[in-house]
């Protein structure tokens, strides 16, 4: 199977073979949906966008088969970044929506946060595919509550064994450990405060924050900044982990709550909730910048 795995997914045979399963998938029995291996040109509304990428990404094989508007919150993003001078994009992965910002607002100045070895791999070639180097600066650091080394766990491929960089997206500091195929690495923390400081940063328009569950641990490091800055913080809030300490954070900021949906932004009282109802990300808002998300609130 190993040989058949990488003739299907080297890049130039892959190329073909998807897209020709793209053609056909209507009338295909068993809806079967190859991931992308490659190079993956994605057409955006701001243009086109390169993204490298191997068979083990659940979000290009998303962006190919459904189009970059079905995927999250991209067209709202794309929008949003045209005023969105600085981007922090915490848990960037290969580097999707940093790119997404700066083909929307080359001006946009971006730190890409990823420490996760296949990942960080992957953003630094995407950057440089995308010849973006003078606009994302790739930081291989997790961010934290605490500084120096800490544990950082990653998803090993049990199926594809060839495979040196796995693009899972579940990179963590300990919050899963033993649900899928996790082998711990060392990597390098520091805090959100100290990140701000050294690097004499003066302004932050927005933040994405994707760390599964060290969000909370995160903001509070740099709240000090925040509650200075006042950036729009898009960060994902899975049922039943940490929505109680978001609401508690935000709230002493004075931010409003918007769930992101289908349909748009829809402005809540609370985010948390008594049972799953496919919120996966929120989009907290300072009074001061409601008027930027405005034309996404669902009425």
């Amino acid at each position: 199977m190993q040989l058949l795995y990488r003739i299907i997914y080297n890049p130039i045979f892959n190329f073909f073979l998807r897209n020709l399963n793209k053609f056909i998938s209507p009338v295909l029995p068993n809806k079967i949906k190859i991931p992308p291996s490659g190079i993956l040109k994605l057409k955006t509304n701001s243009g086109l966008i390169k993204l490298a990428t191997n068979q083990t990404s659940y979000l290009t094989q998303l962006l190919f088969w459904n189009g970059y508007k079905q995927f999250e919150y991209s067209e709202l993003f794309e929008e949003l970044s045209k005023n969105t001078n600085s981007f922090l994009d915490i848990g960037s992965n290969i580097g999707y929506y940093s790119l997404l910002g700066v083909k929307s607002n080359p001006k946009m100045k971006v730190f890409a946060f990823e420490p996760a070895y296949g990942p960080k791999y992957f953003l630094t070639k995407n950057i440089e595919l995308n010849n973006f180097s003078k606009q994302i600066k790739p930081i291989d650091l997790a961010l934290s509550n605490t500084t120096g080394k800490i544990d950082f766990y990653e998803v090993e491929s049990l199926k594809y064994k060839y495979i040196t960089h796995n693009l899972a997206g579940e990179g963590n500091a300990g919050t899963k450990k033993t649900s899928r195929n996790f082998i711990k690495n060392t990597v390098k923390a520091d805090t959100l405060k100290n990140f701000i400081e050294q690097n004499d940063i003066k302004q932050i328009d927005l933040i994405k924050i994707d760390t599964e569950g060290t969000e909370v641990d995160i903001l509070k490091s740099g709240k000090e900044y925040i509650q200075q800055f006042q950036p729009i913080i898009i960060c994902e809030t899975l049922f039943n982990a940490i929505e109680d300490q978001l609401e508690d954070f935000f709230d002493e900021l004075n931010y409003d709550f918007y769930n992101h949906d289908d349909a748009g932004l829809r402005k809540v009282k609370t985010i948390k909730r008594n049972q799953d109802d496919g919120i996966r990300n929120c989009f907290f808002v300072p009074k001061s910048k409601t008027k930027l998300i405005s034309k996404f609130v669902q009425n």
